[in-house]
């Protein structure tokens, strides 16, 4: 697991959607943050307390969904996000392989040597 960080301020960012309340929800916000900063990435989250509009029981909360798709219910652990986050992320349009990913890894990683252009758009 990389160290949670703060992302550098030029960062792409990923919009998600979280859905339920309370501590577990801020856990969840919190692990993806640190996950998502070790690969150099910055999240931006919509919360949702309607679990019910997602067809969601209040105990499958807090969930994570990507473009309308149930991703994760409940707490997964910070390195299995970073995982999801990094296949996500080379699964996007622009990427050729885990070695050429479509964002800017933080420098001194290991993925910044092999990273040759980013094509992720980035927002400032």
């Amino acid at each position: 697991m990389s160290a949670c960080r703060m992302p550098p301020p030029d960062a792409p960012r990923l919009k998600l959607v979280l859905v339920g309340s309370g501590e577990p929800l801020l856990r969840l916000e919190k692990r993806l943050d640190c996950a998502a900063a070790g690969l150099g990435l910055a999240l931006e989250f919509a919360v949702r307390r309607d679990h019910e509009s997602f067809g969601l029981a209040y105990g499958d909360t807090p969930a994570l969904v990507l473009d309308g798709r149930l991703v994760f219910s409940g707490l997964p652990r910070t390195e299995t996000l970073e995982t999801w986050l990094r296949k996500t992320m080379v699964a996007m349009p622009g990427a050729t392989d885990e070695q050429d990913p479509p964002w800017n890894p933080p420098p001194g990683s290991a993925t910044a040597a092999a990273a040759s252009s980013p094509s992720l758009e980035k927002k400032p």
